[in-house]
């Protein structure tokens, strides 16, 4: 299926503008195969050209998807995931569908295949743009002497063991971990705090095999299927396919005590690798304090520091033993 039909319900081609201000009515978060580039009166059309074909190129070196050109203005929150909402940015533009792709063909190398773009006016006669990439068979695919992938909802430079597995016409599975603070209870001495683990893969059509995650803790004792771990705590899956998450619950005892000596602070890592896949880690760092009991609404309530799903060259430039030392200290 079409992306456009995904995010849509139409084909690319049946879209009218109306379809694009339907569309953001509601808030709409960036993800692995959607993103946005707004066009704001501010900034110079080349700086804007240059954001949307490396947003290109991104989608054809990871699982493809559609850019739109003249979305919302985007916001991001603290962990730097972006969203939009409201009134489209549509511009004055000769450009229209034939040279949107002479230049995506002529600027992103290899030649890209199987590009589709839609061009949609806008009332008073100006224009966006929906660009849908498909996975390239082609890959990795460059622009301006940089590899840009789709990593996490946002579009980086590639790291060097993607560009290798691409140039060996490597397929290797995006798999993404996740904590949630679920709900938050009191025994008069302890905080009960429950969570949530999902570890996720994201590419449709390639399994990743003997994956391995930990969690890591602190402070306080981790409650997983009955029994208590103090800090530490790993399991494999055999094989983990799309669509079929390995998820959990489980629950952190922490002594009132002990959680005022750490300053209210309570740290969880979750760090995951399979055999097509290297070692990512998800970081969250939370403040209990006096806090309402119950089911946690909104988990960024209580989150200070959030990292997810980097890889250890994402996070710092720190030596080995600095790496280390900050997980032992969890």
């Amino acid at each position: 299926m079409k992306y456009s039909q995904i995010q849509f319900g139409k084909d690319l081609y049946d879209l009218d503008y109306n379809d694009l201000v339907q569309f953001f009515q509601t808030e709409k978060d960036e993800t692995l195969n959607l993103e946005f580039k707004s066009y704001p009166a501010q900034g110079s059309h080349n700086d804007k050209e240059n954001a949307l074909l490396k947003a290109i190129c991104g989608l054809l070196n990871s699982e493809g998807g559609i850019v739109i050109w003249g979305a919302p203005v985007e916001t991001k929150d603290a962990q730097g995931n972006t969203s939009a909402i409201g009134v489209l940015t549509p511009f004055n533009t000769t450009l229209d569908r034939d040279r949107i792709i002479n230049k995506i063909s002529s600027l992103i190398i290899p030649l890209a295949l199987g590009i589709r773009v839609q061009k949609l006016n806008a009332p008073n006669g100006d224009s966006i743009f929906v660009i849908e990439a498909e996975k390239s068979s082609q890959r990795p695919h460059q622009y301006k002497n940089n590899y840009h992938i789709r990593l996490d909802g946002q579009t980086k430079i590639a790291p060097h063991y993607l560009i290798e597995a691409m140039m060996k016409s490597t397929d290797f599975p995006l798999i993404r971990g996740h904590i949630r603070l679920k709900r938050i209870e009191s025994d008069g001495n302890n905080y009960i705090l429950h969570f949530r683990k999902v570890i996720y893969n994201s590419s449709k059509y390639i399994n990743d095999l003997n994956l391995t995650f930990s969690l890591i803790s602190g402070p306080g004792t981790m409650i997983i299927n009955g029994n208590p771990y103090n800090g530490f705590y790993d399991n494999s899956q055999e094989i983990i396919s799309h669509g079929r998450p390995i998820t959990g619950d489980f629950r952190m005892l922490v002594p009132l005590g002990l959680l005022t000596q750490n300053n209210n602070e309570v740290q969880i890592g979750l760090s995951f690798l399979g055999q097509k896949s290297p070692s990512r880690m998800s970081t969250y760092k939370y403040t209990i304090s006096s806090p309402t009991l119950g089911l946690v609404a909104d988990e960024n309530n209580f989150i200070v520091e959030k990292n997810e799903n980097k890889l250890s060259s994402d996070v710092s430039n720190d030596s080995d033993d600095d790496k280390i030392n900050s997980i032992l200290d969890l």
